[in-house]
């Protein structure tokens, strides 16, 4: 026999497929019937299913309004407030290798006192 990939099976495949052919035909003829009548009720019970199908239409909805609402807030401007030239900045501050050495020097109180004497000197 082949399998799904089309390949012969395994010795372990073929072992496993006889004990489970002997382990059924062991089986006594009232436990075959009942484990015939919940597969056939299984099956009627999948094919019949309106919950599965349900979900296979609300769930790409649901997505698809998750993602129109979002959208709507963050155009309307109710989201969270990007601070306009704050962010920008913020994101030049993060993007600046030398910012962050200097942000690691142990005196750092001198280096926020040269730069605010420099902007009081620009300003004059």
């Amino acid at each position: 026999m082949k399998n799904q990939s089309g390949d012969e099976q395994s010795s372990f495949e073929k072992r496993a497929q006889e004990l489970l052919r002997d382990s059924a035909d062991q089986l006594d003829g009232a436990t075959r019937s009942r484990l015939t009548q919940a597969r056939h009720a299984a099956l009627a019970q999948l094919g019949s299913s309106s919950g599965h199908r349900w979900l296979q239409v609300a769930l790409p909805g649901g997505a698809v309004a998750a993602a129109a609402v979002v959208g709507l807030i963050l155009w309307n401007g109710m989201g969270p407030q990007a601070g306009g030239s704050n962010a920008m900045e913020d994101l030049e501050l993060l993007a600046d290798a030398e910012g962050y050495d200097l942000s690691q020097e142990p005196d750092l109180d001198f280096i926020e006192w040269a730069a605010a004497m420099g902007d009081t000197k620009a300003g004059t």
